[in-house]
């Protein structure tokens, strides 16, 4: 795994496991936005920031892969990558990998900065702070290969 990536530690928890014995397609999503919860903290957009600000990220848009099943139990890692940031909005790759580093479940998420201050939520610019640490992993993760089937469209075909 990189070192430039933001990374999550995870269990897989007893009611993340669905009636087939394994974690349920539900907890993916749970994880990996667990993942940009903990990104957030980091960039400082924690929880001190959206009390203070009424601000947060809305997800505009999350697509998840499923490869391998986990079980209860089971660690695992999220990675998290800065594909692309604009002034509010942020486009994720994340990675969910077993201690082996075997790749679980993959996810494509566009996030948007939203101000609620008004009572109605609206897109603001991402304060700077928060800009300037997305800007510097953008760079930092910049040489990183994509993987060949990114923005591919979802399809039969």
């Amino acid at each position: 795994m990189n070192d430039a990536l933001f990374q999550s530690a995870f269990r897989v928890l007893p009611d993340w496991v669905d009636y087939n014995g394994h974690m349920g397609d539900f907890a993916y999503g749970i994880a990996f936005s667990r993942s940009v919860t903990a990104l957030m903290e980091e960039i400082g957009l924690g929880e001190a920031y959206r009390a203070e600000n009424q601000a947060t990220l809305y997800t505009l848009e999350m697509r998840i892969g499923y490869q391998r099943e986990c079980h209860e139990g089971d660690a695992f890692t999220v990675a998290t990558r800065v594909l692309a940031v604009d002034a509010k909005r942020m486009h994720l790759y994340q990675e969910m990998l077993d201690e082996s580093g075997e790749r679980l479940a993959w996810c494509e998420q566009v996030l948007l900065h939203v101000a609620r201050k008004s009572g109605k939520p609206k897109a603001a610019p991402f304060p700077p702070v928060a800009a300037a640490h997305l800007q510097e992993m953008e760079m930092a993760q910049r040489d990183i290969p994509y993987p060949d089937w990114l923005n591919r469209r979802t399809g039969l075909g």
